[in-house]
């Protein structure tokens, strides 16, 4: 993920849910980090934490990573 892009949410839920999205966005070759809201810090997979985690991309990735997730959940 490139540090110099604005970065914008396109999944809030539990930790785990943001893993598969996660790694569901990046098997379509999209960049995506992990953030736990509530402690405004990156997760490692080993942090345990329950709610308020959200997954980001790069702005310019947005579009596409809500159409992928929109297309899962039809």
């Amino acid at each position: 993920m490139s540090e110099n892009k604005d970065l914008k949410c396109v999944f809030k839920g539990e930790a785990f849910e943001a893993e598969i999205v996660k790694g569901r966005l990046e098997s379509e070759g999209i960049p995506a980090m992990i953030m736990n809201n509530s402690m405004s810090a990156i997760l490692s997979t080993y942090t345990i934490t329950s709610g308020n985690v959200s997954v980001l991309v790069n702005a310019e990735n947005e579009d596409k990573a809500k159409e992928i997730l929109a297309n899962e959940n039809a």
